[in-house]
């Protein structure tokens, strides 16, 4: 089977089929480095997965399974589309879920100071997306946000640096 018709799999979100991120991935690096037809038809896949209402379900799995930074870039663009535009709609448990795993992203990614270096542009993607969720939460539903940015800031350095970054950007 072709990597095209492989990649139809990916818009199945019928809880019936796995989601294959090697497939994601293999359909990404078509689209960034395929040419004609190919390029194309990975880019419209890519851009029906974007617009689908459950794409955001998959960004965890995504962000952890895949190999391609690529692709991990990708899946942030979906979390963010959503948060923008699907927040208010979404039950409070799972805006509370999507603030928490995003919140440890954050973490994780800052503390290491090479890590921070490395994935650079994925870690503001990361700050972006914080952001984005504070333009719904703070200061109503997160209003000791402030200040548990200013604690996280004593942990390092590199902590402190990003924490900024991320001020910077409200």
């Amino acid at each position: 089977m072709q990597l095209l018709e492989q990649a139809q799999t990916l818009l199945n979100f019928d809880g019936q089929s796995p989601f294959d991120v090697n497939i994601l991935d293999a359909v990404v690096n078509t689209m960034y480095r395929g040419q004609g037809d190919s390029q194309r038809q990975a880019s419209e896949v890519l851009n029906v997965l974007r617009d689908h209402p459950d794409a955001w379900t998959k960004v965890d799995s995504i962000l952890e399974y895949s190999k391609c930074q690529e692709t991990k870039y990708f899946a942030l663009q979906i979390l963010e589309k959503t948060i923008k535009t699907r927040w208010k709609a979404l039950p409070k448990e799972q805006c509370e879920a999507i603030k928490q795993y995003i919140v440890s992203l954050v973490i994780s990614h800052s503390q290491n100071p090479e890590l921070m270096e490395r994935e650079k542009v994925y870690l503001n993607k990361l700050n972006i997306i914080l952001v984005q969720i504070l333009k719904h939460e703070w200061p109503k539903k997160w209003p000791n946000f402030i200040s548990d940015i200013v604690e996280a800031s004593k942990t390092s350095e590199s902590m402190c640096q990003n924490n900024l970054d991320i001020l910077k950007l409200l």
